[in-house]
């Protein structure tokens, strides 16, 4: 059974890579924080763990296979704009 806390921590993954799935695929640090209104600290924190689904290319995140992948499971179906 997933606890509370690892809930809250996928939705603000979530919500982190549909913010860069939103922007094309490849977002920076503003945009997400933007799209998201998360604090800065929670980004961070959270792109520092998702090293599987987010990649960094000199100043812009860019979701890898397997982030889509983790948001077509999620939302069903995920296309890039």
């Amino acid at each position: 059974m997933i606890g509370e806390t690892q809930l809250r921590a996928r939705r603000t993954r979530i919500k982190i890579l549909q913010a860069i799935v939103d922007s094309n695929g490849a977002a920076r640090f503003s945009e997400i924080k933007y799209a998201t209104d998360l604090s800065t600290g929670s980004i961070y924190y959270h792109l520092g763990r998702m090293v599987r689904y987010v990649i960094k290319k000199s100043k812009q995140y860019h979701i890898t296979k397997e982030g889509l992948e983790l948001l077509r499971e999620h939302n069903g179906t995920t296309a890039i704009k």
